[in-house]
């Protein structure tokens, strides 16, 4: 068996890599000699179990497990035993995602697409720094490939989009159009590329490094606020107008706070405190739009209406304090 040292040395964690792989993904079971197929990943509170199954007849299943280093389950000083396929046995390269830039040992460069065989042996790229421009590369072969930093990575991106006038958007691996102009007022989602976190935010204006906000969600859920508060651009974003659901999103985290979002005035504003009325508040009341308000003592609230003392029914009801006194005796409206 040929394992690379650096592997064990490094005791790699397959469970991680494999916890977003999906159910069915094709891998190797070096002990027995055998491909076999991803289950699912279990974790307790002694240990992480990599579960994986091999179809024997119509009838009957094999189950495997493995430790969250791919030896036996219970041994994580033992061989490592599963492996990405026969043929590929790094699970460095297993690991490889959309996006990714690998690099050989000629300096040809390409970004990481999909693989192109079931043994991982063979993958297909794009944007590859061939003379003919950004290319795609197919049935590439993986041993010849290594990938390269995120520093790197993020330099060789930049140029595609210069070269190519949009962003590269690394999920779908298009060129997409330039960043909208955003005006202040609208509320807007950027994306880090990096950990896939949204972050929503009121926009305010923007220089080269930040977005200045009114408001925004922080990862944990609450709202920060602020006249110079700002968000840095991650290395790696995309940004657009927020949808119906975002905007949700922070329009319930500002009212958690008691806080709202006046679009006219382009500011954070007090939400108006509900009125509770209790039995005996004093009360400025009238039954119609079109009759005169007058005093009275609160009893309850009922399904159509306010019931007052004497068991009087009123369709309009305020609590009485300094603005709502002014009513009394008139027809007008006020809000509260």
């Amino acid at each position: 068996m040929n394992i690379k040292k650096t592997d064990m040395e490094e005791k790699i964690n397959i469970a991680e890599i494999l916890k977003n792989k999906p159910q069915g993904t094709k891998l190797y079971n070096w002990l027995y000699n055998t491909n076999v197929e991803l289950d699912t990943i279990s974790t307790t509170d002694k240990e992480t179990a990599i579960w994986c199954t091999k179809q024997k007849d119509i009838n009957t299943t094999i189950y495997f497990s493995f430790s969250k280093l791919g030896t036996m389950k219970g041994w994580l000083d033992g061989l490592q035993i599963l492996l990405p396929s026969k043929e590929m046995r790094d699970w460095r390269k297993f690991a490889w995602k959309k996006g990714d830039l690998l690099i050989n040992s000629s300096g040809f460069q390409c970004i990481f697409k999909e693989w192109d065989s079931d043994d991982y042996t063979k993958f297909n790229g794009c944007y590859s720094n061939s003379r003919d421009g950004y290319e795609d590369v197919s049935n590439a072969e993986t041993a010849k490939f290594d990938k390269l930093d995120n520093n790197i990575a993020y330099g060789y991106v930049r140029e595609i989009e210069r070269k190519l006038g949009g962003i590269l958007n690394l999920e779908t691996l298009e060129i997409e159009k330039a960043q909208p102009e955003f005006k202040d007022g609208d509320i807007v989602c950027m994306m880090d590329r990096f950990d896939n976190y949204r972050f929503i935010f009121i926009y305010r204006n923007e220089d080269d490094e930040n977005f200045y906000y009114h408001a925004h969600i922080t990862r944990n859920g609450f709202v920060n606020l602020g006249e110079n508060e700002y968000l840095s651009k991650p290395r790696n974003y995309s940004v657009h107008l927020a949808t119906d659901l975002e905007k949700q999103q922070l329009f319930d985290a500002l009212a958690k706070k008691g806080k709202a979002w006046d679009a006219e005035k382009k500011m954070i504003v007090d939400l108006k405190k509900k009125v509770e009325l209790k039995p005996f508040d004093k009360v400025v009341v009238r039954c119609s739009e079109a009759d005169r308000w007058s005093i009275d003592f609160f009893s309850y609230k009922a399904p159509n209406g306010y019931i007052c003392a004497g068991d009087a029914w009123f369709g309009y009801c305020l609590p009485y304090n300094e603005e709502t006194a002014k009513l009394i005796g008139t027809t007008k409206d006020m809000e509260v």
